[in-house]
């Protein structure tokens, strides 16, 4: 009798703690279902660029046991605006805004919570950021393609830029100021259309030492980029480019961040901007923290440019 007794305390006992086990286990489960809510996500739509961003600012935070809440435009602003409006009624403490977009549902819905955004060429054309906003640019500085251009060619002092007023004014401005301080030349044309490309570009490759690339949608299309490393590399001018995707395209050299790295960044800024250990990076445009240079081997060997070993260790990648 006595040991049944005793089993059954026994029993009980475990009983008890099993209970009190699950009731922590609900505990941290519901924990961590609210640290989920710390983060939200707002990107404009389901295209590579923002899914490879969004995956490693995902993955650098896994440490910390955050679990972003997604919430997809699907390129529609005024889906972007409702969504938003929910972001701003739940407990996110900061927002990752992937893409120009996502970006402006952002800076009209939501002026209470400190914002991320990225992936936007030309944020200022926007009025971004705002008060409660940090941008991580994707501008590398002119100072970085130039020293990424001149390990190959070192005499160059003439650069052509072809761009739209339109589009990218202000881009082509920074880069006037940047290589006068650099003594370097800018020589630009305007382009209105993509019919125009073709003229702008032979109208200044007789007074050129290199060609750069900018992020002008109307310049580079599926139909003008073939032409113009064609043409390019037929009158040995070598074109700098802004992305790993041109320098694979024959552009001969190009400095640029990659996605990954710039959801890593956004990560760090998260920690920073949860833990408020940075309220003074609100308001600013932050420039990339990691920079990769390329090259294109096969477009370098045709421009007959030299390459030693120790100038081809100065290349992250190489193509």
């Amino acid at each position: 009798m006595n040991d049944l007794i005793a089993r059954c305390r026994r029993s009980t006992t475990w009983l008890k703690l099993a209970w009190v086990v699950l009731c922590l286990g609900i505990f941290l489960g519901l924990s961590r279902v609210a640290s989920a809510e710390e983060v939200a996500i707002l990107t404009s739509a389901d295209i590579t660029p923002y899914s490879e961003t969004i995956t490693a600012f995902k993955v650098a935070l896994l440490p910390s046991f955050q679990v972003p809440t997604e919430y997809d435009l699907q390129g529609n602003m005024a889906k972007g605006r409702k969504l938003a409006r929910r972001i701003r009624a739940s407990n996110a403490k900061v927002v990752l805004a992937v893409g120009l977009k996502a970006a402006f549902t952002a800076k009209l819905e939501i002026q209470d919570i400190p914002v991320i955004f990225c992936l936007v060429i030309d944020p200022e054309k926007y009025g971004l950021p705002t008060d409660n906003m940090v941008g991580l640019s994707l501008n590398i500085p002119f100072r970085q393609h130039l020293k990424t251009l001149q390990t190959l060619v070192p005499k160059v002092s003439r650069i052509g830029v072809l761009f739209n007023p339109k589009k990218t004014k202000g881009m082509q401005n920074q880069l006037l100021q940047d290589a006068k301080a650099l003594d370097t030349r800018i020589v630009a044309q305007e382009v209105h259309a993509e019919k125009d490309v073709s003229k702008a570009l032979h109208a200044i490759q007789n007074r050129i030492d290199a060609l750069w690339l900018l992020p002008d949608s109307t310049v580079l299309t599926e139909n003008t980029l073939d032409f113009l490393i064609s043409t390019t590399l037929e009158a040995n001018i070598p074109v700098v480019g802004f992305s790993a995707d041109l320098v694979r395209s024959s552009a001969v050299v190009g400095a640029y961040s990659r996605y990954k790295d710039i959801g890593k960044q956004a990560a760090r800024l998260f920690h920073q901007l949860a833990r408020q250990t940075s309220p003074s990076l609100l308001g600013t445009i932050i420039s990339p923290g990691r920079v990769r240079q390329s090259i294109n081997l096969r477009s370098a060997r045709h421009l007959g440019l030299s390459l030693p070993l120790d100038v081809l260790r100065q290349f992250d990648e190489h193509f």
